[in-house]
């Protein structure tokens, strides 16, 4: 099974997370935004490759209650599928975060600790 292929267009969504981090603190509101062509509807969002819920907006905030990993996925109106992001969701007192984007080898890798 999994995400099931809707040929509405050639380019894929877009999705980014503000903060761009994870591991994030339970509780703690990430922001996805979801980017792709212009036309007119609703943005449909994909949680661990399974159709959550549509919005009139092109964004939504998340978080969590309890511990673990959540695979995000969204598709504009007129794109395709985006590549999943992974958050990760934390009740430890401090986090040591990377980069929620891909990164390929040869990339910088900022990390931060926060507490």
């Amino acid at each position: 099974a999994g995400v099931p292929c809707h040929p509405t267009g050639t380019q894929p969504s877009q999705l980014t997370s503000d903060p761009p981090w994870t591991p994030v603190f339970l509780l703690e509101e990430v922001k996805l935004t979801c980017r792709g062509s212009s036309v007119p509807g609703p943005t449909e969002w994909y949680l661990d490759e399974q159709l959550w819920q549509r919005t009139r907006s092109d964004y939504i905030y998340v978080s969590k209650k309890h511990p673990g990993n959540s695979r995000y996925q969204c598709r504009s109106p007129g794109a395709r599928l985006s590549p999943p992001i992974t958050l990760s969701f934390s009740n430890d007192w401090l986090v040591l975060q990377v980069p929620v984007r891909v990164l390929v080898e040869g990339d910088e890798l900022l990390l931060r600790c926060r507490g």
